[in-house]
């Protein structure tokens, strides 16, 4: 019997897009309760041996148990030519590999193959709250030693060894903050510290309690992740916080007539499961999330390996881990770029990532500042999302900023800037989005480096530097250009009823840029990170994050209280002039 099956609307959405004919593409997919959950999907060439299995080296940067589950045909025809069935050999998730059909309409109809033939099947839309709120993240986190020769039968011979090891079962778990230990088959025990019928989203729920997850709102950058370490019996010396944090390179070790390695993988890896999932099952999930990482960091290395100098007694960057969870993907991508390796360098890398994804060219997704996990440094990130969803209303349009970015507000960073610092906290949160979207690595400027630019740019006196003068969106904009390369619209306003009229030039920027806007007005400076506009009665409001706030770093407080949230036109004084700074995005990948 064939499984249900469900698509994420992610994938859907995605696929409508691809803008082809005549092309084959691969599914991806987990299995839950009878189910067939379709999450991704690749599009592939197959014109180069190397790219006849290209989705099995992608596979590795996907959390482990989404695995190959079918084949994507771009045309009116159902057939499975030799390249297809070369695809659906390698699904193992499944007995019944999925084919899904998208002709020139965009209709698409899904087929299992069953018996050595094709049953067309019903699907069901699988939304992004649902996804969010049925399926949670492990992630595994250790350090293993690796000492072998410089070789590339040296690296995997090592490798392999450790995923042997690894897979043995004499390797244990532990769930961070809890008292759950999972153990393989070297043990008499396989779960200690909860009942071997608990879930993994029990375990999750209980260690919030504050929070119930029916409570939660789930989206993509509320994605839960439960941390667990990998317990290994080696010595404290290799394991040791200073010896990780002191390699910067790989470093290789002459020891006639070979090079060595010796030196930390530091494993970071992602896993996708229900969370109804039961614990004493997810020993064999963290097996082969740590087997998965093992594999993509043996791919980084033989590639270094590989390149001229570097078997010879160069030193191999140090592989450094980045997630991310681009929007419209729907699923984390998980990378490994050696450390101080230049952006630019990998420019191709990522494009034909972007392309086999389905991606947009002219923007950066994969580049360092877009990692997801572990970047808020303490501060709220997205506070609007926190906000209730409203419901769609007739002949309005509703734009609003894209991506992430930090809130920054008065008194942080133990910096007292109560009553002048509103337009230097307003640039700092177009800053971090800035980052957060990948087109700079550079860090969000103090107050102090913010007036030091405007001095070094001859916009200020020397005696600016320090003191707690106002800047407007002029100065914004000259500090965006000079620290970041970015160029900003200014728009200007007389009056607060005046600024009414720039209504769909805002929509356009958030459409087009969906970067943040600095606004400023007599002696107060916000953010709008969105507008909704009626077209017919052009009543118009504007999400308006206020850098005036001087509390804690509590959601609960900025959304209740309006320090983020929507504003109608009589927020802004009628008299006022007021200016605005519309940063401009450009191609870049």
């Amino acid at each position: 019997m064939s499984p249900r099956l469900k698509i994420s609307s992610y994938v859907i959405e995605r696929l409508s897009k691809i803008d082809t004919t005549e092309s084959t593409g691969c599914l991806y997919g987990l299995m839950y309760d009878g189910t067939l959950l379709v999450v991704g999907f690749s599009l592939e060439s197959f014109e180069t041996e190397t790219e006849k299995n290209s989705y099995s080296q992608l596979l590795l940067n996907f959390p482990a148990e989404i695995e190959l589950c079918g084949v994507v045909k771009f045309g009116e025809t159902l057939t499975t030519d030799s390249t297809t069935k070369e695809i659906l050999q390698d699904v193992d998730i499944t007995d019944n590999p999925l084919i899904i059909i998208i002709n020139r309409e965009k209709d698409m109809k899904a087929h299992f193959i069953v018996h050595d033939k094709f049953e067309e099947t019903k699907y069901e839309v699988f939304s992004p709250e649902e996804l969010w709120k049925q399926f949670l993240h492990v992630r595994l986190n250790t350090v293993l030693p690796l000492r072998c020769e410089a070789t590339i039968a040296g690296v995997k011979n090592s490798l392999q060894n450790k995923r042997k090891k690894i897979a043995s079962g004499q390797v244990s778990f532990h769930i961070d903050s809890t008292q759950v230990y999972l153990f393989g088959v070297a043990s008499d025990v396989g779960l200690t510290g909860t009942s071997t019928e608990a879930t993994v989203g029990e375990l999750v729920d209980s260690m919030s309690p504050e929070q119930p997850s029916k409570k939660k709102k789930y989206n993509i950058n509320n994605a839960e992740i439960l941390p667990v370490s990998l317990i290994l019996k080696v010595t404290k010396d290799i394991l040791s916080d200073k010896l990780v944090k002191t390699a910067v390179k790989m470093m290789t070790t002459q020891r006639k007539p070979a090079f060595y390695i010796s030196m930390p993988l530091r494993i970071d890896t992602l896993a996708m499961i229900h969370r109804n999932t039961k614990l004493l099952d997810l020993y064999i999930v963290l097996v082969e999330a740590a087997c998965r990482s093992l594999r993509l960091m043996e791919s980084v290395l033989i590639e270094q390996l590989g390149q001229e100098g570097i078997g010879d007694g160069g030193g191999l960057r140090l592989p450094e881990t980045f997630h991310y969870l681009p929007p419209e993907i729907g699923h984390f991508i998980t990378k490994l770029i050696p450390k101080g390796k230049s952006e630019d360098c990998m420019e191709k890398e990522r494009r034909t990532l972007h392309e086999q994804l389905g991606l947009p060219l002219h923007r950066p997704v994969f580049r360092r500042g877009n990692a997801f996990i572990d970047k808020s440094g303490g501060y709220l990130v997205n506070p609007h999302e926190a906000m209730p969803v409203q419901a769609p209303k007739p002949d309005v349009t509703v734009a609003l900023v894209r991506g992430r970015y930090a809130y920054h507000h008065y008194m942080q960073d133990n910096f007292n800037d109560d009553g002048w610092g509103c337009a230097y906290r307003s640039m700092q949160t177009i800053f971090s989005w800035f980052r957060y979207q990948g087109y700079t690595d550079v860090e969000v400027p103090t107050h102090k480096e913010i007036q030091q630019c405007l001095v070094k740019i001859g916009d200020k006196q020397s005696t600016f530097i320090g003191s707690k003068q106002w800047i407007g969106s002029t100065e914004v904009m000259f500090c965006l250009e000079t620290l970041l390369g970015v160029q900003s619209r200014i728009i200007f306003a007389n009056t607060g009823t005046e600024l009414q009229s720039y209504a769909p030039e805002l929509v356009h920027h958030f459409q087009t840029h969906g970067s943040p806007i600095m606004i400023g007005g007599g002696v107060l400076a916000h953010t709008i990170l969105g507008i909704e506009y009626n077209s017919i009665t052009n009543e118009t409001r504007y999400l308006i994050l206020d850098p005036h706030y001087t509390g804690a770093e509590d959601i609960t407080t900025v959304i209740n209280k309006g320090w983020c949230g929507w504003k109608s036109s009589d927020f802004w004084n009628k008299t006022a002039h007021y200016n605005l700074c519309l940063p401009q995005t450009r191609p870049a990948i």
